[in-house]
């Protein structure tokens, strides 16, 4: 099996993640550091666009979004699973709201005045700038991340109270005694908000819900060695073609194997990516694409979050 490798960047809310899930599986894996903003030039040369981060790496495959990600580190490196069967729904759906609904909550908390106060405080001063730009050039034409800071002030509190309650009355995780992705999900948003001291004191008072969050932060991050972007590419580059076989392949939406078609996310960071379908799946998709840098590489998206479309 080849080894994953994760792009990232240490500050990414949602590469931690996929660390932590990492960490959970005990895995060795290679990590490659990426900018925090664009010009992602090694990046893009992989995913032939989507500059969101993490990128999960895998030989010449390139996964696209953690719900993607962790079913295939899940699936892949075996022990307990995060997606019981019996839990489907209740997990999956608490962690699209998390991903969506509580990650908005925290990215506004960070942009709120202390929030932004203690993070311009982290970094030069010229950074800020750029960063700002870059942020507001990945919301163009999106959907997602609008939440303004009074708004999210107001919610915080509210969920906080939940999840304390909840782990206090059917704990020790969110789906009670199995560790699932919900957990995951949630972490990594109340991490980033914990990650910046302007807004921390916000998570202080709910007993449970922190000794939940340092459970979760025990876990660690596994055994990840560092990795040049360069040589990621050249891994990409020097990996066999992959057969797909059409019995594998659900035609949805009359797009066959094959079809030329563009993928974007509909939230926010909407850059399309093109390509030839070749895996299709109920809540997967992959295309295949030729890059000067790393020959040809097959991106997976998931469904949910994304828009194909024929070209």
């Amino acid at each position: 099996m080849t080894d994953f490798i994760l792009h990232h960047y240490d500050n990414s809310p949602f590469a931690e993640k996929i660390r932590t899930l990492l960490g959970y599986k005990n895995a060795s894996y290679k990590a490659v550091t990426i900018p925090v903003i664009m010009p992602k030039p090694d990046l893009i040369a992989l995913t032939g666009g989507y500059r969101k981060t993490p990128v999960l790496q895998q030989g010449n495959h390139i996964y696209c979004d953690t719900r993607l990600m962790s079913r295939v580190i899940d699936a892949q490196l075996g022990g307990n699973s995060i997606f019981p069967p019996a839990l489907a729904l209740t997990t999956n759906t608490v962690a699209q709201w998390a991903d969506q609904q509580l990650f908005s909550i925290a990215v506004a908390l960070a942009f709120s005045p202390a929030g932004f106060e203690a993070f311009s405080q982290r970094v030069p001063e010229k950074f800020v700038e750029a960063f700002l730009n870059d942020r507001a050039k990945m919301r163009e034409g999106s959907s997602g991340l609008s939440m303004d800071a009074d708004t999210a002030l107001e919610m915080i509190p509210i969920y906080l109270r939940q999840l304390d309650q909840q782990f206090q009355n059917a704990g020790p995780f969110v789906a009670g005694e199995q560790l699932t992705i919900a957990d995951f999900s949630i972490y990594h948003c109340l991490w980033f908000i914990d990650n910046n001291a302007g807004v921390r004191h916000l998570l202080a008072g709910y007993e449970q819900l922190q000794l939940w969050f340092e459970k979760m932060k025990a876990i660690g991050h596994g055994s990840p060695t560092t990795m040049d972007a360069e040589t990621a590419i050249d891994v990409a580059r020097s990996h066999p073609p992959t057969a797909f076989s059409v019995d594998d392949f659900e035609v949805i939406n009359g797009l066959s194997m094959g079809a030329s078609v563009k993928v974007q996310p509909t939230d926010y960071g909407i850059a399309p990516i093109y390509g030839e379908l070749v895996v299709s799946k109920t809540d997967e998709i992959a295309i295949k694409r030729i890059d000067e840098r790393a020959g040809e590489v097959y991106v997976h998206f998931p469904r949910v979050g994304y828009k194909i479309v024929a070209q």
